[in-house]
């Protein structure tokens, strides 16, 4: 036994020596796994989280067997997180659906080509249309997949099926938070860049946990050289709570009543940038008077904070 073990980490050639075997490719990448040197590289954009890091697939006769973080591209410049690095995964799941089903006349499932399943498809969707109106059918879309496929959907959908109806999960699960930022900022998106991680002296998170969720926007925040104050609201004792210099574990939904009594604070103590109030701002009369309310025993007793 002991000999076979010793072959294997002794043995000058073999099947091991030839995994770990390292070249140099033509792409400027470095050493790789020599039978995994690409003959291309392909651009895509990380699917997992939105953060939306470049990675480059590593392209051999056709089909990705490796990837690398791109190092041009802004967002991530040159990282990536572990659920970047496993981009490619899902690709070999054992489960992942890659052959179409058509349903036979006894109401099973059986195995067809693309070509047929497609043409199926495309004559159900005409029949139901043709019946009851463009109309009748709708789509709803993933949020994880890249601007340039999600664009593609709505111009086939539109144009090329006369669909009058589309959503995506790119808006449904941000609907609230869009029309939260319409009204606060004007626009419906955050009023900041991922520059401010690196250069804000104080830095709010509310709810959020991007040591885990958000790995890269997270490495820029470490990457702020002025020891920042980092303040998280949240419940949860998460991992980002647990880098803070400040963690209020406030209760589950009562962020909004926090916020509004740290307004009606601010005016009524005049920590105020009037000028600036008065120049960007509508309605502040009426925000003043809703926030009014919101005393500091009302919001200990909402919050579970001291006061």
């Amino acid at each position: 036994m002991w000999d076979k073990i010793k072959n294997i980490f002794h043995t000058k050639d073999g099947k091991y020596t030839r995994e770990l075997e390292l070249a140099h490719g033509n792409l400027a990448l470095g050493k790789l796994p020599k039978n995994r040197l690409p003959d291309r590289l392909e651009r895509i954009v990380c699917g997992y989280c939105s953060t939306g890091c470049g990675l480059d697939v590593h392209i051999k006769d056709g089909k990705p067997v490796n990837l690398t973080a791109n190092g041009k591209y802004p967002v991530n410049l040159d990282k990536a997180c572990p659920k970047g690095w496993e981009a490619l995964t899902p690709l070999s799941a054992p489960d992942r659906a890659t052959t179409p089903y058509i349903k036979n006349k006894h109401g099973k499932l059986e195995p067809t080509d693309w070509d047929t399943a497609l043409t199926l498809f495309a004559d159900k969707f005409k029949a139901i249309q043709a019946e009851h109106g463009k109309e009748s059918v709708a789509f709803l879309s993933t949020g994880q997949i890249p601007t340039e496929e999600m664009a593609l959907l709505g111009a086939l959908a539109k144009f090329g099926m006369g669909i009058v109806h589309g959503d995506g999960n790119t808006r449904q699960c941000m609907a609230t938070a869009v029309v939260a930022y319409k009204q606060a900022f004007g626009f419906d998106a955050p009023p900041y860049s991922y520059k401010d991680f690196e250069e804000s002296d104080v830095l709010v998170f509310i709810g959020a946990n991007p040591c885990i969720a958000h790995p890269i926007m997270w490495e820029r925040v470490l990457m702020n050289p002025h020891n920042p104050k980092l303040i998280v609201l949240d419940p949860r004792k998460t991992e980002t709570a647990m880098a803070a210099t400040h963690h209020y574990a406030l209760k589950p939904k009562s962020d909004q009543a926090l916020f509004y009594t740290l307004a009606h604070l601010f005016i009524e103590r005049e920590w105020l940038d009037t000028d600036y109030i008065e120049k960007h701002t509508n309605d502040f009369d009426a925000y003043k008077k809703h926030v009014a309310h919101y005393s500091l025993n009302k919001a200990e007793a909402t919050t579970g904070l001291s006061a």
